[in-house]
């Protein structure tokens, strides 16, 4: 009988370790880089596309919600420089990088959901990137600068008789601005379909510069991210409530 017994223990054990470990049923689950590859600048690459930096899996049961939370290091840098001489008038520059985040989960079935928010409108009125394919995700950094300026010059000579001033060469201004901030968005994926998700986070690296006026300057923009991090746990949410419903019109 206790032979028996440790047989049958013993194929339990089996049958445990036998199962994958991302299928497991969990409440949470981790993932984190220390160092993610995404990089766009506007002297080569301007959009990288949707790139996945981080992946997990979640086995998630009968009438639960995913809480999703994705961290991730935004590096900016910026440059512009304007030049101009007497009658060249004003010389323009400008330079915009940004970084934008989606997660995008592949239910048991093998369809594809994003979770929400994915379409968060872009705040900058004077934006001079392309938006990403839809869903075009949410911003975690973005910065646009512009220089101009109007300058009299340098090396100049005045004609004796008219007055005329002239100037052989160009006045010039830079502006470098170089940011490294974390950031951190909670995003939610309501009513899940029983069985193991697979949870990505999607990033997508842009840059891009404009010159204006004379055109005598020069700019250069990089957008770039450093380390990251993807949290996602299972849930219940109040009955009815989808993350988007207000709770005081609920039963």
């Amino acid at each position: 009988m206790k032979k028996l017994a440790c047989i049958a223990v013993t194929m339990a054990l089996a049958v445990a370790f036998a199962v994958p470990a991302f299928a497991q049923s969990s409440k949470a689950a981790w993932r984190f880089s220390e160092l993610v590859d995404l990089s766009a600048n506007s002297g080569g690459t301007t959009d990288t596309g949707w790139q996945t930096i981080l992946t997990t899996h979640i086995k998630t049961p009968n009438a639960k919600e995913l809480a999703i939370g994705v961290s991730l290091q935004c590096g900016l840098v910026t440059s512009t420089t304007v030049k101009s001489k007497g009658s060249t008038g004003a010389d323009t520059s400008s330079a915009q990088g940004r970084i934008k985040v989606r997660v995008k989960i592949t239910q048991p079935d093998g369809t594809v959901v994003y979770a929400e928010p994915d379409n968060a409108k872009d705040g900058l009125p004077s934006s001079i990137l392309a938006d990403p394919d839809v869903p075009t995700g949410v911003t975690y950094c973005d910065r646009f600068q512009k220089l101009e300026a109007t300058f009299a010059g340098l090396n100049c000579t005045a004609d004796l008789t008219t007055g005329v001033v002239t100037c052989l060469n160009e006045e010039s201004l830079r502006l470098l601005l170089e940011t490294m901030n974390a950031h951190h968005f909670n995003f939610i994926h309501a009513n899940a379909v029983p069985g193991v998700q697979t949870v990505e986070v999607q990033a997508i690296a842009q840059a891009n510069i404009a010159l204006g006026g004379s055109q005598l300057g020069s700019a250069n923009a990089e957008a770039f991210a450093g380390a990251g991090a993807l949290y996602v746990e299972t849930i219940r949410l109040i009955k009815g409530a989808d993350g988007t419903t207000d709770l005081s019109t609920l039963n």
